[in-house]
């Protein structure tokens, strides 16, 4: 707080004070309350500021290291009245950020991480952002050539603010650029779909910088297959049962057991997220060579190799 107030003390510099509450107010109820955020922008001299747009983005939880990350959702937005203060109600429970943009002078400023609950204690809010000079960073994300197609180097791999609804698709240098944000301090997500773990960087930006990020190099996923994977067969049920040990890994989505026919046509994958699948060869004829291998697939549908096999002929 030492270096706002320094910066508070500067002639002429506009201030944005954040008041939340969460009292109910008049229109449709949310869940379990009405939370309101006011926004009351002033000049140093405490004096209103009108005419300044204030953007409200509800901030997502940040995602695990293979599922899509989720950036921030503009909300709503107003300007500022001539008392300097515009409200936004009927705002859900979560988490938010305020962004102020006085378009006039080219100045601005956030507040990230203002949280609303549902609870009926109001213990009030109060926080003074300072507006400055816009501020820039730019960088280059790299897969490292590691993927599997060279055509497409590092491109469409993508980068979001996560504290504000701001993103970018790079082209195939990798390069990325965010400009005419308000200083602050940044979650920067880099995410790519072809089987690469995203990364995470904190990006701080004071007024009229332009940072530079150190080139980020993504790691591909390296997903196991599940281990222990075997089986019995009830020749008198005409029942297989396969079982394996479970994998420890956060973005599990399910596993797949493949049954291949290698000279038919009974090929068949059974998905589950369990350790365990009954497979039911009643209707195979007789002495057909079926065989199982497992797989671990993860929330962005990329599969591990397999593992196995496991061996059975249908009995008569």
């Amino acid at each position: 707080m030492r270096h706002w107030s320094m910066l508070a003390q500067a002639a002429g510099i506009v201030a944005l004070h954040l008041l939340c509450t969460h009292a109910p107010v008049s229109g449709p109820s949310t869940e379990e309350g009405n939370p309101q955020i006011t926004a009351v922008v002033v000049d140093s001299l405490r004096k209103p500021v009108p005419g300044v747009w204030v953007i409200t983005h509800r901030i997502a939880q940040l995602a695990d290291t293979l599922q899509i990350p989720s950036g921030a959702t503009k909300i709503d937005s107003g300007l500022t009245d001539v008392s300097g203060q515009c409200s936004f109600d009927s705002l859900s429970p979560g988490t938010y950020s305020i962004e102020a943009k006085d378009l006039s002078s080219n100045r601005r400023a956030i507040r990230t991480r203002i949280t609303i609950d549902d609870s009926a204690a109001d213990p009030g809010l109060t926080d003074t952002l300072v507006l400055g000079r816009p501020a820039a960073f730019r960088g280059v994300v790299s897969r490292g050539g590691m993927q599997s197609n060279q055509n497409l180097q590092n491109a469409a791999i993508m980068v979001i603010v996560h504290e504000i609804a701001l993103s970018f698709i790079t082209p195939s240098d990798g390069s990325y650029s965010f400009a005419e944000m308000p200083a602050g301090t940044y979650t920067v997500i880099y995410y790519a779909t072809d089987g690469f773990i995203s990364a995470r960087r904190t990006v701080i930006i004071n007024p009229g910088d332009t940072v530079t990020v150190d080139t980020v190099f993504l790691k591909p996923s390296k997903l196991l297959p599940p281990k222990g994977f075997s089986g019995t067969y009830d020749t008198l049920a005409g029942l297989v049962h396969l079982s394996w040990q479970k994998v420890d890994y956060d973005s599990l989505r399910w596993y797949e057991v493949l049954r291949f026919d290698l000279t038919g046509p009974y090929d068949d994958t059974l998905c589950t997220v369990d350790t365990f699948v009954v497979d039911s060869v009643s209707s195979i004829p007789a002495g057909t060579a079926l065989t199982y291998v497992i797989r671990s697939v993860d929330r962005a549908l990329n599969p591990s190799d397999n593992a196995g096999p496991v061996e059975i002929e249908v009995a008569k």
